[in-house]
């Protein structure tokens, strides 16, 4: 019951420090300019790779965890203004974490998911809004909160016997997609006056994210139809973006970035060698999002 109370813990905070500290804050903070920001996306790539190596004795993956942590948060001290080292470091700390806490989760482990994703979306949505350089204690506070659950789970062992399967890469292309979709659909948006959802429908969002947690976790069918339902989630939330209904849009969208997330995170999980999961985190977490940038920022899509 404690480990799966930290478990909880751990994957929630990180992810809100993603979304808050990473994605909408040090982004936001040098003005989405990819050059600038470019140390950080390596740091990433290096920080994944290096997650899914072996570190000689140190085999343990949250015994990783606590190390990538304890680097997160020297860094968070130094936010938002970071220069060329400290932001490839906090890359590499972020990075890290990408193949190491989703292999720490079993692919049964759902309702544990679906609590870590309720706060990361939480949290996220209430927090959008807040001044990007007034979140210094919330770097500190979520990176706190998250060494701490890792601290609590210093003896856990992950069972390797629920990594059930090894996919192809091209099954994975899917995944890559809804990312990108994602990506590119969430940076233009919050980039929108007349879109800007998030400062005037914030309790639909909130809603309609848990709404689209617990249809995740009650509809089972296919892997195709999956992809498909997925998919016209996505058409249905670009359409909406067009037509800028904005209402709708609330609703629609938050839904479909919880239940793939679900998918995404249940898929990753089965993956039963961290090396290779690795390597698809770095197009899944990194290339798949980087590129939904560039193509929002050029302005391709609207």
């Amino acid at each position: 019951m404690i480990y799966s109370f930290a478990l909880i813990l751990l994957l929630g905070f990180e992810l809100s420090y993603y979304l808050l500290i990473v994605q909408t804050g040090v982004v936001a903070h040098y003005n989405s300019d990819l050059i600038k920001l470019f140390p950080m996306f390596a740091g990433g790539v290096l920080g994944t790779v290096l997650g899914g190596m072996s570190w000689g004795r140190i085999n343990n993956p949250i015994h990783k965890i606590m190390i990538a942590l304890t680097l997160q948060l020297l860094m968070s001290f130094a936010y938002p203004n970071y220069n060329v080292v400290t932001l490839l470091l906090l890359g590499v700390a972020v990075g890290l974490m990408a193949p190491l806490g989703i292999y720490l989760f079993k692919e049964k482990q759902r309702k544990e998911l679906l609590f870590a994703l309720a706060i990361a979306y939480t949290i996220g949505t209430y927090s959008f809004t807040s001044a990007v350089g007034d979140r210094l204690w919330m770097a500190i506070i979520f990176t706190l909160v998250a060494l701490g659950s890792a601290l609590v789970l210093r003896e856990y062992l992950v069972d390797r016997d629920s990594k059930i399967v090894s996919r192809s890469f091209i099954s994975y292309s899917p995944l890559m997609l809804w990312l990108l979709l994602d990506s590119n659909l969430f940076e233009t948006l919050s980039r929108s006056d007349s879109l800007d959802i998030w400062s005037h429908k914030t309790s639909v969002i909130i809603a309609f994210h848990l709404f689209g947690l617990i249809a995740a976790y009650f509809i089972h069918i296919s892997k195709i139809r999956q992809h498909l339902f997925i998919g016209l989630q996505f058409i249905g939330s670009y359409t909406l973006f067009y037509l800028e209904w904005t209402l709708a849009l609330a609703m629609l969208y938050p839904f479909t970035i919880s239940y793939y997330n679900v998918i995404v995170f249940t898929t990753l999980s089965q993956e039963t060698s961290i090396s290779k999961l690795a390597f698809i985190m770095i197009f899944v977490g990194w290339i798949a999002s980087g590129l939904g940038l560039a193509i929002a920022l050029s302005k391709t899509l609207y």
